[in-house]
């Protein structure tokens, strides 16, 4: 007997000596060791002209704090529910709800769709079906909305955030209107008899063929920058082809992430626009002099890896489709095997391309460097890491 109760308290003591030691390694690789970078301040520019200011300078008064954003948010809401069935045909993501969960408050807000705000309890939040994810901004599907978890350190950070001109500041409003489209609205989508690329494999080595996708990613912010010359949209789909017949394996393993991807991410640059600038952005002929501000800023909307530029490439090709008047929407809907980016070259296909830009060797150079440089102030990689475990435990506590 004295012997199971010395083991029970070694037992007992070992446990407790573990946890201390876990939390407190996590608590110190977040905190001190690999602290997530932060700023109060934006570091990139607005962009602006006699008709537009979009980006952070455009929120002057954004919030820093959960009192400050859900009101925000709630206004956000309810604009894309007043907009969102003139986005996309048959859309079904719209009269939505939004449970938002302060993760370091530990309180809840339901808002409803027409942005009313009522305050509610964690067994309310989890009865209507929040579902919690063990990390900060979480977000999960319940019937009739979506759950968004908050940090309010985040709310304030333009470091995660201000890459995105079309919203211009922090926004949980991204996942919403991204992920949402991905859950409610593709999953009714026909999908590819055979996914490639399931794995989501970069292929960052294939220099060359990264070349020609971040060069195709520029020609295309061209012609959305400049409508008055259609040859720019000749110019970046003769690219395309090139890369296509280049680098076939590339082309497959693109393809799934141009069409879901593409159109999820076009899908938030058309409601982050209209949400969050609703006395600016009201109509289609706004939206596309806005896109084309945006798209004067080909340091911020491009990316590399097959994956990653699949968002932009896409997302483009789209924003080109609609300039051009194409009722392209339900055609992608029913074929699970194209694309924004074929349909526009489908679009084009009686046209002579010009030949391709050649791809020089200081464009190969500087895609290279750009994919090996690492940002000092990024929150991408060991930071996170850390404050994914960090968030882990919080949830663990907290729930």
């Amino acid at each position: 007997m004295k012997f199971l109760k010395k083991l029970i308290k070694v037992l007992a003591i070992t446990l407790a000596a573990l946890v201390v030691l876990v939390y407190g390694g996590v608590f110190l690789g977040h905190h001190v060791i690999f602290p997530m970078h932060s700023s109060d301040v934006a570091t990139i520019d607005s962009v602006r002209n006699e008709q537009f200011l979009l980006g952070p300078d455009a929120h002057p008064d954004k919030p820093t704090t959960m009192e400050e954003f859900i009101p925000v948010l709630a206004e956000q809401l309810a604009r894309y529910n007043e907009i969102a069935e003139d986005l996309w045909p048959g859309l079904v993501f719209t009269n939505q709800s939004i449970i938002v969960e302060d993760i370091r408050g530990n309180d809840f807000y339901l808002i409803d769709p027409s942005g009313a705000v009522t305050e509610i309890s964690r067994k309310e939040a989890l009865d209507l079906g929040a579902l919690r994810q063990a990390y900060v901004n979480g977000f999960s599907a319940f019937d009739g909305g979506f759950y968004l978890a908050v940090a309010e350190e985040d709310i304030g950070n333009y470091l995660n955030w201000q890459q995105c001109l079309h919203f211009g500041m922090y926004d949980a409003f991204m996942f919403f209107t991204h992920e949402g489209f991905h859950m409610r609205e593709q999953s009714r989508w026909a999908v590819m008899d055979n996914i490639p690329n399931r794995e989501r494999e970069e292929y960052l080595e294939n220099i060359e063929a990264r070349t020609a996708r971040y060069l195709m990613q520029r020609q295309l912010l061209d012609a959305i920058a400049q409508p008055d010359d259609p040859a720019l949209i000749l110019d970046a789909l003769a690219t395309y082809e090139f890369w296509k017949e280049s680098f076939p394996e590339d082309y497959q393993s693109s393809r799934y992430f141009d069409r879901i991807e593409g159109t999820a991410y076009y899908f938030e640059l058309l409601t982050g626009l209209y949400t969050s600038y609703p006395d600016q952005v009201k109509n289609e002929e706004d939206l596309q002099q806005a896109m084309a501000l945006l798209a004067t800023r080909d340091d911020v909307y491009t990316d590399h890896g097959v994956v990653s530029e699949g968002y932009y490439v896409g997302a483009y090709a789209a924003i080109l489709l609609d300039r051009l008047g194409v009722d392209w929407k339900q055609e992608l809907v029913d074929s699970g095997d194209t694309s924004p980016i074929e349909l526009l070259s489908q679009h084009f296909e009686d046209q002579a391309l010009p030949a391709p830009r050649s791809m020089t060797q200081q464009d190969i150079d500087e895609v290279a460097a750009q994919i090996n440089t690492v940002d000092p102030l990024s929150n991408r990689g060991t930071p996170l890491v850390f404050r994914f475990l960090y968030d882990n435990l919080w949830w663990f506590i907290g729930f």
